[in-house]
């Protein structure tokens, strides 16, 4: 339930971070360029227009999947080095629909109305989440993380987010088994990733396409899907360091932010589905309110608009986030 107070909180939010309306922009490859004839689009439900563009593209497209996140890196849309290894250790080919243009950074149609984001758009959400990560990491060294994707879609950025907390092994024919990631690479904790969406095709999608060649996250237990409302999260899974929100709540949605552990950050895009959308990055900093999950946590105290602190990123268009009720 949105009480008044919920209310004013949402237009003190639109208020206060409302910089100007900015869709991402590479700053040095020359390779990375917008594309007003490379417009994604996705049939979206029973929509009598059909097919839509979702939002134009910034092309660090690659013709392998190294050259791809090569571009993104050099363009400083890709920033940290745990960041473009884990995006490196998870090809994007085993989770897209037309893999003859997996290595393309626009977002494709994955079916049942849902979409895989453009890969600069992933690359941004990891840049966001990655400090509350290894803030975690540092001050509690044996606490395991917990990370919320909600709307994994075909389970890309979900195996993403697992190869941050457990890096790929890769094999040398020569010689025993060598980690992917360099010794100069910081490491994150352990922890566990929850993969969500309502839609159990897609769920049973990501499964299928994490089973390719990532299959030891489920196996090792670093990875779990399930079916569940974005709107709700995940409760069994947190209080969590990251979330992920991959499609676009009408309003900023209460239940999820009551999920974040102090000192997580949920990025989630907000706006109506024919309006004006914006990524927001929505930091937890006390635990006045209820922290759902928690030990010992006070269910009574509810939600508490000064527990966080939110950010305007950039202007998006991304599909509705949808409820069950």
């Amino acid at each position: 339930m949105i009480t008044a107070t919920s209310r004013r909180f949402f237009v003190l939010v639109h208020i206060l971070a409302s910089p100007k309306k900015a869709f991402s922009s590479p700053s040095s490859d020359p390779n990375c360029t917008s594309s007003g004839h490379n417009l994604a689009y996705v049939n979206i439900g029973n929509n009598p227009e059909g097919h839509k563009p979702l939002m134009m593209a910034w092309m660090c497209s690659g013709k392998t999947h190294k050259e791809m996140v090569d571009r993104l890196a050099s363009a400083g849309i890709i920033k940290a080095s745990i960041n473009k290894e884990a995006m490196l250790s998870v090809d994007r080919r085993n989770y897209v629909i037309d893999t003859s243009r997996a290595y393309d950074d626009s977002p494709q149609p994955i079916g049942y109305g849902a979409t895989i984001s453009a890969p600069h758009m992933h690359a941004h959400a990891l840049e966001e989440l990655l400090p509350p990560l290894s803030r975690a990491s540092r001050d509690e060294p044996t606490r395991p993380l917990r990370i919320l994707d909600v709307g994994c879609g075909s389970g890309y950025l979900t195996a993403v987010f697992g190869r941050m907390v457990r890096p790929k092994v890769m094999y040398d024919e020569r010689k025993s088994p060598l980690p992917s990631l360099s010794r100069s690479v910081p490491k994150l904790n352990d922890g566990k990733v929850f993969g969500i969406d309502v839609i159990p095709q897609l769920v049973q999608m990501s499964k299928t396409n994490m089973m390719k060649e990532d299959g030891d996250l489920i196996d090792s237990n670093t990875v779990e899907f399930a079916v569940g409302d974005g709107w709700k999260g995940y409760p069994g899974g947190s209080p969590y360091n990251a979330i992920h929100v991959g499609a676009a709540a009408a309003t900023f949605p209460i239940e999820l932010m009551k999920q974040l552990a102090v000192g997580g950050v949920m990025f989630v895009p907000v706006g109506p589905e024919h309006g004006e959308q914006y990524l927001y990055r929505v930091e937890r900093v006390d635990d006045r309110g209820q922290v759902v999950g928690l030990v010992g946590s006070d269910e009574s105290r509810g939600f508490h608009e000064e527990d966080y602190r939110i950010r305007r990123v950039l202007g998006v268009r991304y599909v509705p986030l949808v409820r069950t009720d």
